[in-house]
């Protein structure tokens, strides 16, 4: 017998490790901080983001689909959370940053405008609007309701 597997990952998870992804994706800012959590809403949102699609029609041409805004989001959060990690809060890391094509242009200039003295507090500031606009998004709101069914079932199987 054949089992269907989950693309994302979530099957493989615990109800406990399930709970826990869950819970901290009430918050933002805890789901960020969760490397599981992470992971598995990339692979459910953009799986197999290096792959080209096999076959085309004239809805669905041949060739990578296109990033979903979420991940995008998402990119860019990673970007300003590695840039404060490492400290290199250098001209060049912020140019290119500020440069990054998904930037929202007022948030670039911000960025561009910055000294050494509050380039910190401008990246958190780009990290909480990008991780606002992250939780709005349909791709976000599909993954909890589908981390939710994933909890239940496991709940079911157990029982």
């Amino acid at each position: 017998m054949n089992c269907l597997k989950c693309s994302c990952g979530c099957d493989k998870l615990s109800k406990e490790e399930l709970e826990q992804i869950i819970n901290s994706s009430d918050r933002v800012k805890d789901f960020l901080k969760n490397e599981t959590a992470r992971s598995v809403f990339r692979r459910l949102t953009y799986p197999e983001e290096d792959e080209s699609q096999p076959s085309g029609s004239r809805q669905r041409p041949v060739g990578k689909r296109p990033k979903p805004q979420a991940i995008k989001y998402l990119e860019l959060i990673e970007k300003c959370e590695e840039l404060m990690k490492k400290a290199d809060l250098s001209d060049e890391a912020v140019e290119e940053l500020a440069n990054h094509r998904y930037m929202d242009m007022e948030l670039a200039e911000r960025l561009d405008e910055s000294t050494a003295a509050n380039r910190t507090e401008v990246l958190e500031a780009i990290v909480r609007e990008y991780s606002n606009r992250l939780c709005e998004t349909e791709c976000y709101k599909k993954f909890i309701s589908k981390l939710v069914k994933a909890h239940e079932g496991k709940l079911k199987i157990e029982k």
